[in-house]
This record gives structure tokens, sequence and C-alpha cells, in this order.
């Protein structure tokens, strides 16, 4: 009995003494604020169950690794990390200089002609080209201000290759050819609006060059050929009047077809004399002696006549090189080089001043239709867009690898 009453007081004393220090411990934490905020937030059911559903459930843990820590992680470092980009803009086209149309290609009411579009789009590799970026690098330090302006994600590696800076530099231009009008529209981005619109400037100032100089140099290459193509009917002209001279000066005869005109109308002549000869000798020969004056003369002429008329035929078709006919073959083929020769560099002084005018008309230009500007505000990093999309694309992948867990447990049963 006495053990049995006095049992609970000493139930009592030990609660007590067990129970003491809880009250003294409680009151000396809950005067900090960490633990208050905790208090609160365990009473909050909906916190109780989220993080039950994200810590304590393995679907959970999951869902955690996957979706909500990367998440997270990219959300701090586009809101605090990520440097600003920013953005200038500018539209620009290439112009003919053509004196008889006035018209811009780019914005003809028919349409882009092809050969516009073909320079805009030489224009438009030439700007993302290695010449290009080696311009740039060498008069603003361009390759600088992607190193040591930028955050460590965004920036171009120190130890970068020329290929990799041409990769960030192509990354951080945009050019595109637009169809419609036939323009050029390019977006620089940079991490300073200042030197953002310098580089925009640069560029354009570099692309005008490159349109005067391949412009020039074509049209100073077709001057160029058409003035050899002169130059040489020009020398060919003189060879074959040279060689006209020569053999005028060789046969004594200014023209061999006159010539050979003049021995036609002698021999004509002769002929005419020995018939006029012969029928007198007919007439003779009736009533006179043959040994008369007037006969033996008479038949002396008719021999003489008949020995010129021989010679000077003989002039006209001997088989020699020195005949009439011959000499009269080869001026004509000196005098056909000659017209040829004649026409040809004729041709090729037309040809010349054609190109001339033609050259100075379809020199091109470049036509800034909208100027660059230093923009005020960044337009990248877009915060909302790039979160969006990654929580999208993470939520797929955890949705996909649901659907592996799944399946490989399904066959595993």
């Amino acid at each position: 009995m006495p053990d049995t009453i006095q049992a609970p007081p000493i139930q009592e004393n030990t609660s007590t003494q067990g129970k003491g220090p809880a009250p003294e411990t409680k009151n000396r934490d809950s005067s900090k604020p960490l633990y208050r905020i905790e208090k609160r937030l365990k009473k909050l059911k909906p916190v109780q169950k989220l993080r039950a559903a994200l810590l304590q459930h393995q679907t959970g843990r999951w869902f955690t690794a996957i979706v909500v820590i990367p998440w997270l992680l990219c959300a701090f470092y586009f809101t605090i990390i990520a440097s600003d980009r920013y953005v200038s803009e500018t539209s620009f086209l290439i112009e003919k200089s053509d004196s008889g149309g006035g018209s811009i290609e780019g914005l003809s009411l028919f349409g882009v002609t092809p050969q516009a579009s073909n320079d805009q789009r030489i224009l438009e590799t030439f700007i993302q080209s290695p010449d290009m970026l080696d311009y740039l690098d060498e008069n603003i330090a361009l390759k600088q201000h992607y190193i040591e302006s930028a955050d460590w994600i965004s920036r171009l590696s120190p130890s970068a290759s020329q290929e990799d800076f041409l990769d960030f530099y192509r990354t951080h231009i945009n050019v595109r050819y637009n169809d419609t009008n036939g323009m050029l529209d390019m977006e620089v981005q940079g991490f300073e609006p200042e030197f953002t619109k310098e580089v925009t400037d640069l560029i354009l100032l570099k692309s005008e060059s490159f349109v005067n100089e391949i412009s020039h140099n074509m049209a100073n290459e077709q001057l160029k050929f058409v003035r050899s193509e002169v130059e040489l009917a020009g020398q060919r002209l003189k060879d074959f009047t040279r060689r006209l001279l020569n053999f005028q000066n060789e046969t004594g005869l200014l023209s061999v077809e006159e010539q050979g005109a003049a021995l036609s109308g002698i021999m004509n002549e002769l002929q005419s004399e020995l018939i006029r000869n012969q029928t007198e000798l007919q007439t003779l020969t009736s009533y006179l002696n043959e040994n008369s004056v007037q006969v033996i003369t008479l038949r002396q002429r008719i021999r003489a006549l008949q020995s010129q008329i021989t010679t000077e035929k003989d002039k006209l078709v001997d088989g020699d090189a020195t005949s009439i006919n011959d000499l009269a073959a080869r001026q004509q083929e000196l005098q056909l080089d000659l017209d040829l020769a004649t026409q040809a560099y004729t041709s090729a002084l037309v040809a010349l001043e054609s190109t001339r005018t033609e050259a100075s008309r379809k020199l091109k230009q470049l036509v800034v239709v909208s100027s660059p500007y230093q923009a005020q505000d960044a337009k990248y990093p877009r915060v909302a867009y790039s979160l969006t999309n990654l929580l999208l694309i993470l939520l797929m992948i955890f949705a996909l690898a649901r659907m592996i867990r799944a399946t490989v447990y399904e066959h595993r049963d």
C-alpha cells in the first residue's frame, strides 16, 4: 500500500522534470524570426502538401530534379546574372545608277529583279564573312567586347579560336533578305548600346565600300577587255594596210583591177584594128599582086598586131605569178582583209563607247533606307519567353522520363 500510494507522486515529478525544460526552450527559440516563420509555414496546409509532394513521394522527387531545380536555376540566371543585350536595327539595299530608269530596284512596283536579288544575297554573305569580322575587330576590338562586357555564360571564351569567334559573331548579327521589297534587314546585338550602334555603322560603311569596289572592278574589267579588243583590231588594220602598200610598191600598180581593165581595153582595140586590116588585106589581094608594096605592108602590120595581141594576152592570163589576173586576185584578197579589219576596228570603237556608257550607267551604290539607332532598352534576353519555353521543354522531358519509367516497370512485372 505505501508503494502504491507513493507511485503517482513519483510519476508526476518525473513528468514534470521531463517536461520542464521544454517550455523554456520553446520560449527561448520562439523569439527567433526564423522559428516563427517556420512555425507559420507549418500551419499552412498547402505548403505542407507541396513539400510532401515534391520531397517525400518518388514522382515528386523526379519532378523536382528534372523540372523545378533546373527551372529555378535558369530563372535565377536570367533575372540576376544574365547580361543585357542591346539591338541596333537598319534596312538597306543596293541601287543601280541607271540614268535611263531612275527607279530603285528594291522598290520597283513590278517586283525585285533577279540581278537585284543576287546583289543583296552577295552583300548578305559578305556581312557574315571572316573579312567583315576582321575589319570590325581591327577597328573597334570586337573580340575584346565579346569577352569583357558579358557575363561568364554569355561571353566569348578568352581562349576561343577564330572559328569560334566567327560563330559567336554570326549568332549576334542577323541579316535577312526581304523578298517583298528586296531590302536587307540587319539586326546587330551587343552588350552596350553605344558599342552596338558603332558596330552597325561600321558594317554599313564597309558594305558601301565593298559594293563600290565590286561595281567599279566589274566596270573596269569590261572596259579593259573592250580596250584590248580595240587595240587588237587596230593592230590588225595596220598590218593589212601595210601588206597592201607593200604589194602596190612591189608591183608598181596602184590598182591591179584598173590595170587589167586598161589592158582589156587595149586588147579590144588591137583586135578591132586586126580585123580591119585583115578585111582590107582581103580586099587588096582581090585585085593586086601578092608582091605589091601595099599588100606586103598590110601583111606586116597584121603580123605586128597579132604579136602585140599575144603579148598583151600573156600579161592577163599567163601562168606566171606576175600575170594581171594573179596580181588582181592577190590584191583583191588583201583588200578584202583590209576591209574586214576596218569593219572590226569600227565595231570595236563603237563597243568601247557603248561599254563606257553602260559601265557608268550600271555603277551601284548602297542606299540606307532605315538608319541605325542607339537602343535605350535591352531587347535580350527575353526572360518571360525563355523561361516559358524552358518550362515546356522540362515538362516534356519529365513526361518522357515518366513514360520510360512506366514502360520499364510494366515489362518488369
